[in-house]
Order: structure tokens, then sequence, then C-alpha cells
């Protein structure tokens, strides 16, 4: 079984479970593939059920309910989630935490593919960034994420998962760490669907991982807005 169980995070007064998967956590609904692999069967007080999708075997993880339950903007470390520790606490954050800058056109026509750039700088060394990202469905269609130069040959790791409901879940990292100047982190494509005098993407939450898998402050960025004209 390559998920353990990590907690539970709370999005627009939903709850899910996060599971994790070596750097990554995904917040996961019953019903939902992973990998292609494994289906959620079920989700439980004491027990999250899946079935092996190539074996149709029926695999369970234990749910521990120590674990603190995360709203959809802490920085959650799945690694001190895994052993029972606590989230990394606001007040041990570094003095200069990192800063995160949208970049992309302020407007595009109906029907027109368009890319969207996160960008990030940081004086501490970054390893790893699971992000949860938000757009709106009926604006926006997604059509593909890849990593950005940051990320690119230099060791890295990057998957994502997109659903129907405008969420994005990304995990990226990479082998060795490295501080970042205005550095692409993730680029992403979309297709405008309907006209909107501003339709909003943002970050609902990151999780940025420095050298030895210590947590890394950064502040919020602010959502990007673009128009959809005819």
């Amino acid at each position: 079984m390559p998920y353990r169980y990590a907690g539970k995070l709370v999005q627009g007064g939903q709850q899910s479970v996060l599971l994790a998967k070596g750097d990554m956590l995904f917040p996961v609904n019953e019903g939902e593939t992973l990998d292609g692999t494994y289906r959620v069967e079920s989700i439980g007080e004491t027990q999250v059920t899946l079935t092996y999708l190539p074996l149709a075997r029926e695999e369970r993880i234990a749910v521990d309910s120590s674990l603190p339950v995360a709203a959809s903007a802490t920085r959650l470390d799945p690694a001190a989630a895994a052993g029972g520790g606590q989230a990394a606490s606001a007040t041990a954050a570094p003095a200069r935490p990192a800063q995160l800058l949208w970049e992309g056109p302020q407007q595009v026509r109906l029907g027109t593919r368009f890319e969207v750039v996160l960008r990030v700088t940081s004086g501490q060394p970054l390893q790893a960034s699971p992000v949860q990202l938000r757009f709106d469905p009926a604006y926006l269609e997604f059509v593909a994420a890849k990593p950005g130069k940051f990320l690119g040959g230099m060791g890295r790791d990057f998957t994502y998962r997109a659903n129907p409901d405008g969420s994005i879940f990304v995990g990226a990292s990479i082998q060795d760490p490295a501080p970042a100047a205005g550095a692409e982190l993730l680029v992403l494509s979309f297709r405008t669907v309907k006209i909107a005098a501003a339709t909003e993407l943002s970050v609902a939450s990151l999780n940025l991982r420095g050298a030895g898998g210590q947590p890394v402050a950064f502040s919020q960025p602010a959502a990007y807005k673009i128009a959809i004209s005819p």
C-alpha cells in the first residue's frame, strides 16, 4: 500500500480525508480513483477502505484520530502528520517568508487557451511543494499542468490531479533543495468557456518544504484574476 493516513482537511465546510504518498498529500473522497489503481470505497471513523483495481483486492488504512484536522489554508507537514506530530506553528516560521506571485494575461477571448505561471521567491532552499488550487469550472476549463523551470532538470518528481469541482492537487519535489528568485514553480493551462467580468484562480493550500523536510513559511498570494471577453 503506497498511501498512509495523514489527517483530515476541511474545505468549504466539508471534510475530506488526507492521504500521503511520499512528500505529497492527497485529499480524497469516496468514489475517487488514485493513480488509476486504487479506488476509495468508503471512509469511516476507524479506517479508509480502498480497492486495488488490478487484482480487485480490498485494502484498508487505519484512521489515526489523534492527528489534527487542517483548514484549507493550513500548511500541513505530511511527515509530521504521518508520525503523529503536530502541524508546524506560525511561531516557528522564519522571519522572511517565501513569496508567491501569479503571472498571466489580464484578459482573454472566449474559447482561448492560455497559460498562467506561479512564481516563487525564497531565501531558504526549497525541496517540495504539495499545493491545492481552485478555479471556477463554469468559466475555465483545465487543460494541463507542468513543472516550471525551478522544478525541471533538477531530479523532479511531479504529479497532478484535477477534479470536476474546480480543484487541482499538485505534488512536486526535487532531489537537491535550492533557493528561488522569481522562479517558475508551476505552469497551468486553461481554456475559457464562458464570458466573465472576472474569474479567479487561487492557492487554497500549500505546503512548502525545505531541506530535511522542514516547513518553509510563505505569504498567501493574492488570487489571480482574469476577464473573459466575447
